[in-house]
């Protein structure tokens, strides 16, 4: 739990024989890569992005998801499947964007393989067009489109990492750009 880490974390810090910066970092890690803390926090996006999001510019509005790397970004789009699946959601309907390939679970996966179907390739470079269209709301990211992504329907961002100066400027203005019936937006 988020209290027994800060216990852990406490004690470490008050213990001179324990280097503060690679415990509490180990610490981080484990509980940051937990599939129970994946989950959860999956849960809490999508039900988030039903009861605001999705109610939002006509019911248009979509929905960036920034998570502190590559791999996190595949464990929140497969976990972000699979718990719609599970709960019958239809509507909540995300991409991936990363670089390169990323290893999980002994698989090797690249943001095309998982953003295509059987019956629809999608490339890296058309990515945006589809996000742009009614077939997807959500778009999970690991650096890319946190910057010089331009989607006026983006309203809501939950945002996994930190983000310090203009990396935090960036990011955020991702949410800025206006549309007919925009006129909020949500970070969470």
């Amino acid at each position: 739990t988020i209290e027994t880490s800060f216990k852990i974390a406490k004690t470490i810090s008050n213990n001179p024989e324990f280097e503060e910066p690679p415990a509490t970092k180990a610490i981080k890690a484990f509980h940051s890569n937990h599939e129970f803390v994946i989950e959860q926090m999956v849960a809490l996006m999508v039900e988030k992005i039903r009861e605001v999001t999705l109610n939002k510019i006509g019911g248009k509005a979509k929905a960036m998801v920034v998570s502190p790397s590559r791999a996190h970004a595949v464990r929140f789009f497969l976990a972000m499947k699979e718990y719609c699946a599970k709960q019958g959601y239809k509507n909540v309907n995300p991409m991936v964007a990363f670089s390169g390939t990323v290893e999980y679970g002994g698989v090797e996966y690249t943001e095309s393989q998982l953003n295509s179907t059987e019956e629809l390739k999608i490339s890296e470079s058309a990515l945006p067009m589809y996000f742009a269209s009614d077939m997807f709301n959500v778009l999970i990211v690991a650096e890319k489109y946190q910057t010089g992504f331009d989607e006026p329907l983006l309203h809501s961002m939950f945002v996994d990492k930190g983000l310090r100066g203009v990396k935090a400027v960036q990011t955020l203005s991702r949410l800025n750009r206006c549309c007919k019936g925009k006129v909020d937006t949500f970070v969470l």
